[in-house]
């Protein structure tokens, strides 16, 4: 986890009553446990987890395509589907999971702003961008029942059988709006709640319950020269 991350999943317990796991490298087990206490559940990549990131990593570097774009890192953003998949592995009974981006800083509400936001009828409630139709933001899925889990293995097949490859872009924003963007069993936030994703004034509706660190803002609480300049154009 880098370093950022330490600090704020530190924080959420004080913010959320809701089981809080967190998933990290095998070495980093002992650290979290005793740095985060009890309220967390620890979690390791798991042998088939690294391998398959390896694979992608592998496959990534052979193509060697737009290297330095990030809607081609495919490896860089792998890990977050992985780690969906440790938690579902680890916690079968849960009916609800909730996967939350660790650069996020949780406020007062944010539970009660959860059930407000999320649809309790949909398998899956995820964060879709209105300026950018084919990235929803990955940083807040909600995941219900057999069916969500069904939705969940879709995106993980894509990245296990390296079938991520043949897709326009690499990211995990695309696949997973890929799979979301047009199913019945999906809500989107943005559109039927009207919450924002935007970098980095607006983060995650307004930043009322929830701020979603973005860019160099994951290491400076300041307003940055980019905040000026997206607040000038508005």
């Amino acid at each position: 986890m880098e370093e950022y991350g330490r600090t704020t999943v530190a924080t959420w317990s004080a913010f959320t009553g809701r089981k809080i796991v967190v998933v990290v490298n095998p070495e980093e087990v002992d650290y979290f446990k005793t740095e985060l206490g009890s309220r967390y559940s620890v979690l390791p990549f798991g042998a088939g987890s690294l391998q398959h990131m390896a694979a992608i990593r592998s496959r990534e570097d052979a193509l060697n395509y737009r290297r330095g774009d990030y809607r081609w890192q495919a490896a860089r953003f792998s890990w977050k589907v992985f780690a969906m998949e440790e938690a579902f592995i680890s916690f079968p009974q849960e009916q609800v999971v909730t996967w939350l981006d660790a650069d996020s800083l949780l406020k007062d509400g944010f539970d009660s702003w959860l059930s407000q936001v999320f649809s309790a009828e949909h398998a899956v409630s995820f964060l879709g961008r209105a300026h950018k139709q084919l990235h929803a933001e990955t940083g807040l899925i909600d995941f219900r029942g057999a069916e969500g889990l069904r939705l969940f293995n879709r995106v993980l097949d894509i990245y296990k059988s390296l079938e991520i490859f043949d897709f326009n872009e690499w990211t995990d924003s695309y696949v997973y709006t890929s799979v979301f963007q047009f199913n019945k069993h999906c809500f989107d936030i943005c559109k039927h709640r009207g919450v924002r994703s935007s970098n980095p004034i607006y983060e995650i509706d307004r930043g009322r319950h929830l701020i979603h660190l973005k860019g160099m803002r994951k290491n400076s609480s300041s307003m940055l020269l980019d905040d000026l300049r997206v607040l000038l154009r508005r």
